[in-house]
């Protein structure tokens, strides 16, 4: 089965983090894989280093649509011959797809967006044309599922498969008292771990506020911010304004964050937009952390409220810093919810049972394609 994997991104975010993981467990021998990703992409290297082929385009990176790169799309389908393509968030391998004949065409949904009023307008024009370019949409989340079908694409095409995560790799006792001397985190702080894009959409302004209630509150917390983005000035100056600097470590983009995340005590997803099955959430609870979330997308989802963690509405940082505080003081809570989160990740929000339901909707759609071409 020869299959073409298309994604528009440079950086290595979720969808390319969701790619990496379930290429790792795949059947190479069953799966003929190659990868089409612009040139200079920070995933190649991992994609490679996999032993699965990539093909550079000369396109423009993160950009969903570009005609110029249909014809790059185009001429690298037409010599790989693929019989499915799976299209990350990419249209324009979308459409190179559809001019190429691809028998089964898939596009993957990772985020979710409001629907703006200029779509809705559109929408009766647009939808049609959406549904024409896949056969069927992978929804990373049942939240994502509901903003395809807003977008007008019939429920009938959508299968929901849950992102799945790697585990964390665990570290001992002396690697960790490093790196909190590293980082200057005295022993007894109780550490809340943020790791996510510094982009105004992933909540970091609100949960500073949350933070500073804490410290009013006379609670000890240091709160790690793993990720790097446009915000990160901002939110510097933001945390100094609410004289809150000293609580905040700007780790900046990590490659590894096993480290952070195994001295963290707690989880923490503020989003406001874009959120699906969070790969960050998911990796906490591979190492027992219990999260406190926004009600955003697919956040309540992956954290059951009062079961592995708490939910709370956006923007409501009084609510957020209570449900920290409730979390720090009540150590058998703590201890249930740690145990919750991380049967949790067994049983479905892993990288493994991730891929084995995709690669049984590619065999079933492989099977029935063959059936009706016999």
């Amino acid at each position: 089965m020869k299959i073409i994997e298309a994604i528009s991104d440079t950086n290595i975010g979720g969808a390319g983090v969701l790619l990496v993981n379930r290429l790792k467990y795949t059947d190479k021998s069953k799966y003929n894989t190659t990868v089409l990703l612009p040139k200079g992409s920070r995933l190649v290297q991992k994609i490679e280093n996999m032993g699965i082929e990539c093909v550079e385009l000369n396109i423009a990176g993160d950009k969903s649509f570009d005609v110029r790169a249909i014809i790059q799309f185009v001429h690298a389908i037409k010599k790989h011959k693929p019989d499915i393509i799976n299209s990350h968030g990419c249209m324009s391998s979308r459409v190179a797809a559809k001019l190429c004949g691809v028998p089964i065409k898939i596009c993957t949904r990772h985020c979710v967006f409001p629907i703006s009023p200029k779509y809705k307008i559109l929408k009766c024009f647009l939808a049609p044309i959406n549904n024409c370019l896949s056969n069927l949409f992978i929804a990373v989340a049942d939240a994502a599922k509901q903003n395809l079908i807003s977008l007008g694409i019939k429920e009938s095409k959508i299968k929901v498969i849950i992102n799945g995560a790697e585990g964390l790799k665990k570290i001992d006792k002396l690697q960790k008292d490093r790196l909190l001397e590293f980082l200057k985190i005295p022993s007894d702080a109780t550490i809340l771990a943020f790791c996510a894009r510094l982009e105004e959409c992933k909540g970091h302004s609100w949960f500073l506020k949350a933070l500073a209630e804490l410290e009013r509150r006379g609670e000890n917390c240091v709160a790690l911010f793993i990720g790097d983005g446009s915000q990160r000035n901002i939110l510097v100056k933001e945390s100094r304004a609410l004289g809150i600097e000293k609580a905040v470590r700007f780790i900046g983009f990590a490659d590894d964050v096993s480290p952070y995340m195994n001295i963290a005590h707690i989880n923490i997803n503020c989003s406001v937009g874009t959120e699906t099955s969070s790969l960050a959430l998911s990796e906490g609870m591979s190492i027992g952390l219990p999260a406190v979330v926004s009600d955003y997308g697919g956040n309540a989802y992956m954290v059951h409220d009062g079961i592995n963690g708490f939910v709370c509405p956006c923007y409501d940082h009084i609510t957020m810093a209570g449900r920290i505080q409730t979390l720090i003081s009540n150590k058998r809570l703590y201890e249930y919810m740690s145990a919750e989160a991380y049967s949790r990740f067994c049983c479905e929000l892993n990288a493994e049972a991730m891929t084995k339901k995709t690669n049984k909707l590619y065999d079933k759609l492989y099977e029935a394609y063959r059936t009706a071409n016999k």
